[in-house]
């Protein structure tokens, strides 16, 4: 597989990776490969020569090739995790603002290329192979359905949003729902069958929520 790796995808040199910047390398390295090539063909070897690095180097880092795919893939969601609190907190404004934004970022980022490959992988290989893989995946879901829960009981303490919604139904509903329509809508091709622009469904699915949530008289 090492021979036939994209060009685009080999790193520095390895004389030029300083000891600090090793294991980020060999982890950028990982993903990369992983998105690219499934969990089954990836070897500890090509992650190493994708990062410029000797196998040898991969040992001294990580004792294996699930290990370095779990920190990796751990990262990863926490960098996403801390992306999503700043651009909440630059947001600002009320509950109702923060929760279409955060909504919007979601859909966005669904609807990419990058995210259409990691679900057919999640699906495909991760979910029957590398079962504390795709552990690490859930609990980053989990992670989303409680922040938009969270903003769901701010807006209803606030007087903004129905305190009788059940905001952990609700949450996993909107999560889960616009997740799997940029799954199958848009990456599975569902929508040659049942066509549908995907802002106006996004649109309309975000404003039935609203529907739901607002407060009498607001």
């Amino acid at each position: 597989m090492a021979e036939h790796l994209n060009r685009s995808l080999r790193a520095a040199p390895r004389w030029r990776r300083q000891p600090k910047q090793r294991p980020r390398a060999l982890m950028n390295a990982a993903l990369r490969l992983l998105k690219r090539h499934g969990y089954r063909k990836i070897r500890v070897e090509d992650v190493a020569e994708a990062a410029g690095l000797s196998k040898t180097a991969v040992y001294h880092y990580f004792p294996n090739k699930d290990e370095l795919l779990r920190q990796t893939l751990a990262t990863r969601i926490a960098e996403r995790t801390a992306e999503i609190e700043r651009l909440l907190e630059s947001a600002g404004g009320p509950p109702s603002k923060r929760l279409r934004k955060f909504l919007r970022h979601f859909w966005d980022m669904s609807l990419t290329s990058q995210s259409g490959l990691w679900q057919r992988l999640l699906i495909t290989e991760l979910a029957a192979d590398a079962p504390e893989l795709f552990e690490i995946w859930a609990q980053g879901l989990v992670d989303r359905w409680t922040l938009v829960e969270a903003l769901i009981k701010e807006g209803q303490t606030r007087g903004e949003f129905r305190r009788d919604v059940d905001a952990p139904v609700a949450a996993r509903l909107i999560v889960s729902g616009l997740a799997h329509q940029a799954l199958f809508h848009v990456h599975l091709g569902v929508s040659r069958l049942a066509p549908c622009d995907p802002d106006h469904l996004f649109e309309t699915a975000v404003d039935h929520l609203f529907q739901t949530l607002r407060a009498r008289g607001r």
